[in-house]
């Protein structure tokens, strides 16, 4: 595991709900902090993979056989209406 030294700045407000945090859970502000960018970095990692497949499905869209305005003309494509 690294060590980083960061430079952190939180209004007081956020500090002492920080620090309310990490009394709450019986552990340090700089464990709270850890968990805290664990988590936003796994978040992350699916966004983006959740991205790249809605990229991967997306490619091609319009090229296909039409009817290429399915989504507005719904009505008319399954009940015959205008």
């Amino acid at each position: 595991m690294t060590t980083v030294p960061l430079k952190l700045r939180l209004s007081d407000d956020r500090m002492k709900l920080l620090a309310e945090v990490a009394r709450a859970r019986k552990s340090d502000i700089d464990e709270v902090l850890e968990a805290i960018v664990i988590e936003w970095l796994e978040r992350e990692v699916k966004l983006r993979r959740a991205r790249q497949v809605l990229a991967q499905f997306s490619m091609g869209i319009g090229k296909g056989q039409p009817p290429h305005d399915a989504a507005r003309q719904h009505d008319r494509y399954l009940y015959d209406k205008a």
